[in-house]
């Protein structure tokens, strides 16, 4: 309970807005005991804030320095200090100025999150009210610990025994620290707490709009943790589940001419949960020629595309879960089962594009390795700048691509290059989680040398 008076302390002043001055006079920090529902909702929320680091935005093949403001002879201050991330050097984190790992910040808010797990059954408020906040920590355990596993370990669909990431399922303090569980085991904890949650979830009327984890926001969720472990049949039916329930996919056809914001609030029929803050540095990325170029010149989404790239907006965008991405997953999962469905990932991929591109004609796709590529292209058209690209990378197999780079405009222009299968596609430790946990093994991607940029040609 020590644990929690201190996670209370912190809701009332933070959450609630109390002056800590009157707090602190009106209460002892030993007396601030959370005991209803509404206390462990209101936890809850304060600890599903900091998901994951703003650095899986800038690592894969969508972006590339703006040099716009560039001089001539001096290095540019934001160029330098994403030069580690920008150029996948294994020191990534050790740099001075560069973006933060969040790992600590992650571990935190999963340890609030079993905190709540433990206590909750105790809780004041009805049944329904008790399981349901239960479910959706166990939704948002889940989705941190995808994050996760996805940066520190290996891709499950590449080798699921390689080492994961520690696994803290409860509250106490481990002399010595963990060791890491294996990638697979890591995706059982997922999967079962994504399971549990979706059951529970789902037996009761849905709720949406409180930026917390519903029933249609854990199924997707879930059909994307069943993709990555090219479970097909399970990804296509957690996905069939989330489509059933949702509000429906957003018409962008229905925004002003004039509009180029595209804001993922809940006013959007699609966005089933909004959480998290991601703080961004005020650097400045542009998308790449290529993957523009993948866009129809009709596409609503392209002439957004500036409002959802990651600048200088402090703890915006936050993280967004929609129904777009359950078509997504669903007409993927559908191309690749053992039971074959072309025609309805074709009408999952239609229908998607209905609601983004002006005048769209629905496409007539027989061909599987087409239908495979234009739905993975649509996925990250769809998801850019969101957080996705990166570890779709990964379970593509992890292919080789390169980013050309420099620090001001009288430099050479240097092309970097992230080999097929570059152990940077698992990111080493922060230097600070090493020394923090004892049995903590840390990735062979931290032992490479310095990744050089070789002259452009």
């Amino acid at each position: 309970m020590r644990y929690f008076r201190l996670i209370m302390m912190a809701m009332f002043v933070s959450v609630l807005g109390m002056a800590c001055d009157d707090f602190l006079e009106e209460k002892s920090q030993d007396e601030v005991i959370p005991t209803s529902v509404t206390d462990f909702r209101e936890i809850l929320l304060h600890y599903q804030a900091t998901p994951f680091s703003p650095v899986i935005y800038i690592l894969d093949d969508d972006v590339v320095m703006d040099e716009y403001f560039f001089s001539q002879d001096e290095d540019d201050y934001e160029a330098v200090n994403l030069t580690g991330s920008l150029t996948w050097q294994p020191d990534i984190w050790e740099r001075a100025n560069t973006l933060v790992n969040n790992y600590e910040a992650t571990y935190q808010d999963i340890m609030g999150m079993n905190a709540i797990l433990d206590e909750i059954d105790g809780a004041k408020g009805s049944v329904e009210e008790i399981e349901t906040v239960k479910a959706q920590t166990l939704a948002m355990r889940a989705y941190h610990y995808f994050m996760l596993v996805n940066t520190y370990g290996e891709p499950y669909n590449y080798n699921k025994d390689a080492l994961g990431v520690v696994l803290k399922l409860n509250v106490p303090y481990v002399e010595g620290g963990l060791a890491r569980a294996t990638v697979g085991e890591v995706y059982e904890q997922i999967v079962e707490d994504l399971e549990t949650a979706s059951a529970v979830l789902n037996k009761y009327p849905k709720t949406r709009g409180d930026y917390l984890m519903n029933s249609t926001a854990t199924d997707i969720l879930l059909s994307r943790v069943y993709l990555f472990m090219e479970e097909w049949d399970k990804a296509v039916e957690a996905a069939t589940r989330a489509i059933a329930s949702t509000e429906g996919l957003f018409d962008y056809n229905t925004m002003p001419d004039l509009s180029y914001v595209i804001n993922f609030t809940y006013d959007m029929s699609e966005v089933e949960c909004l959480f998290g803050t991601v703080f961004y540095p005020s650097y400045s990325m542009d998308p790449t020629t290529e993957f523009l170029a993948l866009f129809d010149e009709s596409d609503w989404r392209l002439k957004r595309i500036d409002s959802k790239f990651p600048n200088d907006n402090g703890y915006d965008p936050v993280v967004y879960i929609r129904s777009a991405e359950a078509y997504l997953n669903r007409a993927e999962a559908r191309v690749l089962a053992d039971a074959q469905d072309l025609t309805g990932a074709l009408e999952d991929l239609n229908e998607l594009r209905r609601h983004r591109i002006a005048n769209y004609t629905d496409v007539d796709i027989a061909d599987e390795e087409t239908l495979l590529t234009e739905i993975r292209n649509e996925r990250r058209k769809e998801f850019c700048f969101e957080g996705y690209r990166w570890f779709d990378l990964r379970r593509y197999g992890m292919p080789k691509i390169t980013r050309d780079f420099r620090t001001r405009l009288g430099a050479p222009l240097l092309r970097y290059t992230l080999e097929e299968k570059d152990p940077f596609y698992t990111l080493p430790f922060p230097t600070s989680a090493m020394e923090n946990n004892n049995s903590l093994e840390q990735n062979p991607s931290a032992e490479a040398p310095l990744r050089v940029g070789a002259p452009i040609q």
